[in-house]
């Protein structure tokens, strides 16, 4: 994960950090994009959450994969969060979801995703990944929390 920016959010207060926004690995995504890096922050935390505006067609998550952590992942308007002009398919397990709604997918830990395949995008839409756990984090290693899990890419069959 070499070729991952390094995000750096700014300490404020005691327990509040100012997000600096970053730039995506995806070129899809153009604006910049904010993520509370959770335990890597503020190691009493257990929670980890990245945002990014989706604008245009994409891939996410690739491979399928799975880790040993539960996970969320939100889909809302950008502008009302109950206006949603998308279509998005979601692996999940060996089914594959069709979603043209705001929702949120609950991942359980083990559960073999993605990828998230945004076939269409009518209005942007924001998209929320959450994890809850001490070793989860959305960064690179270097960022991460010890004891960071790996992810166990899954043939696509």
């Amino acid at each position: 994960m070499a070729d991952m920016p390094r995000i750096e959010n700014l300490k404020r207060e005691e327990n509040v950090f100012e997000l600096k926004p970053w730039q995506s690995i995806h070129n899809t995504i153009t604006k910049p994009m904010v993520t509370g890096l959770g335990p890597a922050e503020i190691p009493e935390s257990a929670l980890a959450m990245g945002f990014a505006l989706i604008t245009a067609p994409d891939i996410l998550g690739s491979p399928t994969h799975v880790h040993p952590f539960d996970q969320w992942i939100y889909l809302i308007g950008s502008d009302a969060f109950s206006e949603f002009d998308a279509d998005v398919e979601f692996t999940m397990g060996e089914e594959i979801l069709k979603i043209n709604y705001p929702c949120y997918i609950f991942i359980p830990k083990g559960v073999k995703h993605c990828p998230l395949n945004i076939k269409r995008v009518g209005k942007p839409f924001i998209f929320v990944d959450v994890s809850i756990t001490q070793e989860a984090s959305v960064r690179p290693e270097t960022t991460a929390s010890t004891n960071r899990p790996t992810y166990q890419a899954l043939n696509n069959d």
